[in-house]
């Protein structure tokens, strides 16, 4: 018994050492922490790899109303860890696309996704949590690009993100400059949605998540992937695109229920 409790904790002490990503689901609410905080959750290969199966298995089920994405230990996320990056230069674009699987992942799932920001959201770490449909962050929190302070240029979605979210200018400044952007003016910028006291960042985020989850899925789907293809379309196709959509929406149970409720005599 006692070879096996050495076991675990070797297999506790490596975990915490190397990393995990945690899960945590209530009522359709699938919470998924990026546990790493000693080295601000920076994510190793490992890490993304098991957040990039986790996405595309909760993409797939049904009962998946909303994903929240976390850090532990009061950071979101310090990036990649770029520990080895030197190591195999040929090997590279494979290890990228992994993590960028993950950007695309919560910006197109088929449900709301939430970043929930308390303390330093660095490079791929930033841009994950910008990819999400909402951020809320508290009022500790900052984001950085900080590529150009490590020799390299944007990756993981921000020379696409950045400018959608803030301008062209304002990304121009934070990719070339590395700068860090604190939560209030990340807010009044347009990056993210909400700051609050740090206190309350887990009551904020219960808050939307239980309003989220209370619309019809298919009706939040729909709306989401409208949103994608919006900056590709002109407004012809966006008018067209909008009635497939809503005729296969309104078909839906919770279309139905929706719309005969609002009906009902009151």
């Amino acid at each position: 018994m006692s070879a096996d409790r050495d076991d675990r904790a070797d297999r506790d002490d490596r975990a915490d050492r190397d990393g995990r990503v945690d899960r945590e689901t209530r009522d359709g609410v699938v919470t998924i922490t990026l546990n790493r905080p000693d080295k601000l959750n920076a994510m190793t290969d490992a890490m993304w790899s098991t957040l990039d199966a986790t996405l595309a298995e909760l993409s797939a089920d049904p009962e998946t109303r909303v994903v929240v994405i976390a850090g532990a230990g009061g950071a979101f996320c310090g990036g990649s860890d770029v520990g080895g990056l030197l190591d195999d230069l040929d090997a590279l674009p494979d290890r990228m696309r992994v993590s960028n699987r993950c950007v695309l992942a919560v910006h197109e799932a088929p449900f709301p996704t939430v970043a929930m920001v308390d303390g330093v959201a660095a490079g791929s770490g930033a841009n994950l949590a910008l990819a999400c449909d909402f951020v809320v962050a508290s009022d500790r929190s900052r984001f950085l690009q900080l590529f150009v302070r490590r020799g390299l240029s944007l990756d993981s979605g921000a020379s696409w993100l950045l400018p959608r979210l803030v301008g062209d200018r304002r990304a121009r400044r934070l990719a070339l400059l590395g700068d860090s952007l604190d939560a209030a003016t990340a807010l009044v910028w347009g990056m993210i949605n909400t700051v609050v006291p740090p206190e309350r960042l887990d009551a904020e985020v219960t808050a939307l998540t239980d309003r989220l989850r209370g619309f019809s899925p298919k009706a939040l789907a729909g709306s989401k992937k409208l949103l994608g293809a919006a900056w590709d379309s002109d407004l012809a196709e966006a008018l067209e695109a909008e009635i497939a959509n809503q005729v296969d929406v309104i078909a839906s149970p919770e279309a139905q229920a929706a719309i005969g409720d609002f009906l009902r005599p009151r």
